[in-house]
């Protein structure tokens, strides 16, 4: 497994929803406060299927706190209902960062080194 000291990656395996939303905001922000090292925060996305007018706030809030931070924040493998919802929004424009089709294209964007050392020894 490869790790990029600059890259914060966090992962949700459901919905984005009023009862989750407070914990993902508390989890980035506790990660980013602790490890001076994090330039950008990625939220892989591929079992959200839905985000409710709470979690929204909580990911505006997020992308508004690590703006302050100088940290962007990112989103990957965002499936097309939760882009549609999002696209209704101005939080796409507002957003620090890229939205990315996958994981692994966002870790080459922002840390070419470390997708290069995934890709050619995936064993280390």
């Amino acid at each position: 497994m490869q790790v990029s000291p600059s890259i914060y990656s966090i992962r949700i395996d459901e919905s984005l929803y009023f009862p989750n939303a407070r914990f993902l905001e508390d989890t980035i922000n506790d990660a980013v406060s602790l490890d001076p090292a994090i330039d950008h925060v990625i939220l892989v996305c591929p079992a959200i299927n839905f985000i409710d007018a709470s979690a929204l706030e909580s990911l505006e809030a997020i992308n508004h706190r690590l703006k302050d931070a100088d940290v962007k924040f990112h989103l990957s493998e965002v499936k097309g209902p939760v882009m549609d919802r999002l696209k209704r929004t101005d939080f796409l424009e507002k957003l620090t960062g890229e939205v990315f089709l996958t994981q692994f294209d966002a870790v080459c964007a922002l840390d070419p080194d470390c997708a290069n050392r995934a890709y050619h020894d995936p064993h280390p």
